[in-house]
């Protein structure tokens, strides 16, 4: 996949397509208005994550601690490396995409949210288990992602996925919509 072709894509979808959601801001709303994550934003948060995806919820692991320290550097807009990353994904759920969700609503400008049809859209291959959860697969996408987000091509695109929203969502954000809706089946 290349930038060029991403923005080629999104050139030709019908951004109709794209629904209006009325929870999304208000997870976003619920991080911006807390400065040190602790255990229980975090348990609140993973929760309502889980309540927006159509699996349960489980902790996995102890890493309770471990899992706050790494938020709240996401929280402070740092990098995360893949041990942090498999630290959280261990512990919610085993997921990698519950992982990004949370990650994105703490730090939208920072992390893209990554799903099966993400995936499907970005690898164009069928998004089985152990490829979804590949956190090396998941940093060459949100590295792609930020490549995309810094091109002035896709500043109009941004603009008319704001204005279908009726609400500001990052460039990641909407880079991961358009991604979502092209990778359905």
């Amino acid at each position: 996949m290349t930038e060029q072709q991403f923005i080629q894509d999104c050139l030709k979808f019908r951004i109709d397509k794209i629904r209006k959601d009325k929870i999304y801001p208000e997870f976003i709303k619920y991080f911006n208005g807390i400065n040190t994550i602790t255990f229980h934003h975090m348990v609140i948060g993973i929760n309502f994550t889980y309540g927006w995806m159509p699996t349960a919820f489980d902790f996995r692991s102890k890493e309770y601690p471990a899992a706050v320290r790494i938020l709240n550097l996401a929280k402070r807009n740092e990098d995360l490396t893949e041990g942090q990353l498999a630290i959280l994904k261990d512990l919610f759920n085993n997921s990698l995409v519950g992982t990004t969700k949370l990650l994105h609503f703490i730090k939208p400008s920072r992390f893209a949210i990554w799903d099966s049809r993400v995936y499907r859209y970005f690898y164009r291959e069928e998004p089985h288990q152990y490829r979804i959860g590949d956190i090396k697969r998941y940093l060459a996408y949100l590295e792609f992602c930020n490549s995309v987000a810094k091109n002035t091509d896709f500043d109009k695109i941004h603009d008319s996925i704001c204005k279908k929203l009726g609400y500001q969502v990052t460039k990641l954000r909407s880079i991961e919509l358009l991604m979502y809706y092209m990778g359905e089946k």
